[in-house]
């Protein structure tokens, strides 16, 4: 089959639960909570080899020359992986220079994760040390925006706005299958939204769901296993400087943000927040 099956989501959105739910799922043969699970359902990275010094350096003066190797890394990556390999990404579903971020030829389906952005405006201000209004200002930008990993000169996430990338992976620029998961739902019932999943990818995958499996995956990826696992430093993943697992909860935004923050939010992202029941018509 040859192919990716991308989880996609802006971040601190739950991503990093999809990634230990389907980790569970699928790679864990022993039944035992694993923190490293999700190693096998890495973010996607370009491919070293196909850059050297003048190419790094054009990296450095225009990261959005990172879209020139998409594709490539990506044919790569299926190669040596073989059959489906499941990526996390950041990135918006984008075409820079008509360089696509992904293809038909290549993706088998998109998992897409979306959470109210005045609770991600929170987590993410917190995960990157930046104030409220700072990644406001950040999430709301017209320009298309990037974050840049400051010891990883290629690991550059084109994001855009946090409406022009949840759009992106919504309409797409690829007719890949592809499901939109609400973080607020995987914690209100997580076993109906993970069924639901994994019905999608049984579907594009070819496999019979078990069901012990399915709640297996979710008693292992509890929040406070997660969250336990972090505050013993086992948990590798994070490189903000407050912790990655915090609340587990949603609306926190009603206690956290101002009267300001909060209209400046539902103002930029209302058509958005309508459609995914955040908001009111």
């Amino acid at each position: 089959m040859n192919k990716i099956v991308w989880i996609a989501s802006y971040p601190k959105s739950g991503n990093s639960w999809m990634r230990y739910l389907l980790g569970n799922y699928f790679f864990n043969q022993n039944n035992n909570f694993d923190v490293d699970i999700i190693s096998n359902l890495k973010k996607f990275h370009l491919d070293d080899k196909l850059f050297n010094s003048n190419s790094l350096k054009s990296l450095k003066e225009n990261p959005y020359d990172i879209s020139k190797y998409w594709i490539k890394s990506q044919e790569n990556l299926k190669i040596i992986n073989g059959n489906v390999v499941f990526l996390k990404t950041h990135n918006a579903l984008v075409n820079i220079n008509n360089n696509e971020f992904t293809n038909d030829d290549l993706s088998l389906a998109i998992i897409h994760i979306v959470r109210d952005p005045r609770d991600v405006l929170i987590s993410y201000s917190k995960y990157r040390n930046l104030s409220l209004d700072e990644t406001i200002k950040f999430m709301i930008s017209k320009n298309l925006s990037y974050v840049r990993k400051k010891n990883d000169p290629t690991e550059i996430d084109i994001m855009g706005s946090w409406s022009f990338h949840y759009n992106s992976w919504k309409n797409g620029i690829i007719k890949i299958p592809r499901i939109v998961i609400k973080y607020e739902d995987l914690i209100d019932d997580c076993y109906k939204v993970f069924l639901k999943v994994m019905k999608f990818l049984s579907k594009n995958m070819n496999f019979q769901i078990d069901d012990e499996k399915i709640k297996s995956s979710i008693n292992l990826a509890k929040f406070e296993n997660l969250k336990e696992s972090e505050e013993l430093k086992l948990f590798k993943e994070n490189q903000g400087t407050e912790n990655f697992f915090r609340t587990g909860k949603y609306n926190n935004w009603v206690k956290e943000l101002s009267y300001e923050q909060v209209k400046m939010i539902e103002d930029n992202f209302n058509e958005e927040m309508i459609n995914l029941g955040y908001l009111k018509k």
